[in-house]
């Protein structure tokens, strides 16, 4: 090539690149011009699993100053109780519920990784737009069908694809976190402690603790940090993902079942939930969606007085709860499988479950229902109606001081029980029994010590309860649902006889070939024999 070539072709490269260069700064102004927009947000837009959602980064300090706690929304106001801040769990709110209960003394931990560590990083938040209208069923955005008539987010695509834009905020706008909640009280805590020199300390449930503050320059002399650097936390970004509280279309139950469903599945990918929160939250296993409607709608569960513990999974001896939701979803599991109609609504290893239909979901609440009606009606819990306290039948003979009264041991007063009554009346109901039939027998037992698990000429010493730890014994589960149908309705065959009095001789092991029979006499294994059915 030669230098005339050269020349020219270096002359055109450098038309192009001005051209290109003036381009740019076009588009820098044109971009500045709008990321600057005070109700907007710069956006980019994404979709997963048919639903939209917008990426956003912004400052600390914006997300201290627009984005809400969930216990704020509109949605759930009505069910928080003002004294404690704390939701009141009941037939509303726990079919709107979206978010788990705060641990604030999270709060202080996060504000001094915040100011503490100079490479501190938290993942996206991810947050949910409202507008007023999303919470006015009387709106003229809904249609005569309840449909949604528009989206609450509105997005003003800045690239021919729709990728990039503009996510508007206006005055009305709201902004609830989603995921995140605690990244949203750690980045509020930081900034006061900032601003204030001060951070008073609370314990979980938002009580703050009378001996413990966080004092700005005791940070700043133990750490060595930089003042000048803790100024700018507020001005750091971090990404913000939002989703819309409704998408055209939808009716606000569509809408509070998709936002639900992708809380859910988000923290199922992230750290482990409670039972009793995957319970709550859980929008597609059909279970529990059973299981939280008869916590909150049955009779029993409303006439006693915290009669379901909606978190943990265990209930403590002196305890006024009568079950756990995540006993009731286990419970409803074991009874409703054993009928084929159920079949579908289970799944393998560690899947999600697919939501059954609407049709399916009333049919399995209306026989768990059934179920409960007639443990309701049993003379223990008819007991616990009047106003007995069901700690009184709960705990062992040995956990309460003599001539107290109570101590009954009561099989069904422990999850275990309840979880081994589902599965047995289940079955035996599958069988051809009916409900009536089945709990005539056990009513008979509860009158007559027959459900009590701490008697040694009881059915259940050795099998739910461990006499050696004065505990219950677990794993017992499936011989207590064998010996149930035993007692009721028999077993069907010899085999079946034999396996179950070799399982109840395991369990009455006391030595080598030692044995404790119904009497409480040392005997050898072939002396046990299977207790007489009722």
């Amino acid at each position: 090539m030669d230098d005339q070539n050269s020349a020219e072709l270096a002359a055109e490269m450098d038309q192009i690149n001005g051209h290109w260069d003036r381009a740019k700064a076009v588009l820098a102004r044109l971009l500045d011009d709008h990321i600057k927009q005070e109700d907007a947000l710069f956006v980019e837009a994404a979709r997963m699993g048919g639903s939209p959602s917008y990426i956003a980064s912004t400052s600390l300090e914006w997300i201290r100053n627009h984005v809400r706690l969930a216990n704020t929304m509109p949605l759930l106001k009505r069910s928080f109780d003002p004294e404690t801040g704390k939701l009141r769990i009941d037939e509303e709110s726990i079919e709107i519920i979206s978010q788990r209960a705060i641990d604030w003394s999270r709060e202080a931990v996060l504000a001094k990784y915040l100011i503490e560590r100079d490479n501190h990083k938290f993942p996206p938040i991810l947050v949910v737009l409202g507008q007023p209208w999303v919470d006015d069923p009387t709106s003229d955005l809904w249609d005569e069908d309840g449909a949604a008539r528009e989206t609450s987010t509105t997005f003003e695509a800045l690239d021919g694809q729709g990728r990039v834009g503009m996510l508007k905020l206006g005055p009305t706008s709201s902004l609830y976190v989603f995921d995140g909640q605690h990244r949203l009280i750690g980045i509020a805590a930081a900034l006061r402690l900032i601003t204030y020199g001060r951070l008073e300390v609370r314990d979980r449930e938002g009580d703050v603790k009378s001996d413990e503050v966080l004092v700005l320059d005791d940070l700043v002399e133990e750490y060595g940090l930089d003042e000048t650097r803790l100024q700018q936390l507020g001005a750091e970004r971090m990404g913000v993902e939002i989703i819309p509280a409704v998408i055209r279309g939808e009716t606000r139950a569509d809408a509070q079942r998709r936002v639900r469903s992708i809380f859910t599945h988000v923290n199922k990918q992230a750290s482990p939930l409670t039972p009793g929160e995957v319970a709550q939250l859980d929008e597609d296993n059909g279970f529990a969606i059973v299981a939280r409607r008869i916590a909150v709608e049955h009779p029993l569960f409303k006439i006693v007085r915290n009669a379901v513990n909606f978190k943990n999974s265990t209930i403590t001896k002196r305890s006024a709860h009568l079950t756990t939701l995540q006993t009731l979803t286990e419970m409803a599991k074991r009874y409703l499988t054993a009928d084929e109609r159920y079949a579908g609504w289970g799944t393998k290893g560690r899947e999600l479950a697919r939501r059954p239909v609407d049709e399916e979901l009333l049919r399995g609440r209306a026989d768990f229902k059934e179920l409960w009606d007639h443990v309701a009606d049993l003379p223990t819990f008819r007991g616990i109606v009047a106003g007995q306290s069901p700690s009184r039948y709960r705990r062992f003979e040995h956990e309460v001081e003599k001539g107290s009264g109570g101590g009954q041991g009561h099989m069904l007063l422990r999850p275990i029980g309840q979880q081994a009554l589902g599965q047995a009346v289940g079955v035996m109901r599958a069988e051809g029994m009916s409900l009536d039939d089945i709990f005539a027998k056990v009513a008979a037992m509860d009158g007559a010590d027959g459900l009590r698990l701490d008697l040694v000429g009881g059915p259940w010493w050795g099998v739910l309860y461990d006499f050696n730890g004065q505990r219950i014994n677990t794993k017992g589960l499936e011989t207590a649902v064998k010996l149930l149908c035993h007692l009721i309705a028999g077993l069907p065959t010899d085999r079946d006889r034999r396996t179950l009095r070799d399982l109840v001789a395991d369990a009455r092991s006391v030595g080598e070939n030692e044995f404790r029979d119904y009497n409480g006499e040392i005997v050898p294994r072939s002396k046990i024999t299977l207790p007489t059915p009722w």
